[in-house]
């Protein structure tokens, strides 16, 4: 009986040591597992500042820029803290223009092809479609 007590013994003591190691580890998970919930309810929406942003293609033309006329270069009837994004060919030239008071098309020479303006009459907004010389073909108002 003392050999069986001994065996029993033995098998105890080693199921607590076991029991003390799984604690252990559940515990440490735990303790991790908190700390990256804490760590990511601090994390702050990232925001990006800037006087102008360039987007370059594969060769490194810029093909996109946003920015104001000021710091990203001239821009027709557009005023110098006006937000526009100027879209361009593999060129250069600009092809399309979004401003706070219009979007304008323009062909591969630079010329207009479509322009819709907002406020061109407090109220109402316009329209106008250029021929292939940059002259106004159709205008409404």
């Amino acid at each position: 009986m003392t050999l069986e007590l001994t065996l029993l013994t033995q098998r105890v003591e080693r199921l607590e040591r076991q029991n003390q190691y799984l604690k252990r580890i559940a515990v440490a998970t735990g303790l991790t597992l908190g700390a990256l919930l804490l760590m990511a309810a601090e994390v702050k929406p990232r925001t990006i500042e800037a006087e102008k942003i360039i987007l370059l293609d594969s060769h490194g033309r810029p093909r996109a820029t946003i920015g104001t006329p000021e710091f990203a270069g001239v821009a027709i009837d557009t005023k110098p803290d006006e937000p526009v994004i100027w879209l361009s060919d593999e060129n250069g030239t600009d092809r399309a223009t979004l401003s706070t008071d219009g979007l304008r098309l323009n062909n591969a020479h630079a010329k207009p092809l479509v322009e819709l303006r907002g406020d061109v009459i407090p109220g109402r907004s316009g329209l106008s479609f250029y021929s292939s010389d940059g002259k106004i073909s159709w205008s409404a108002p």
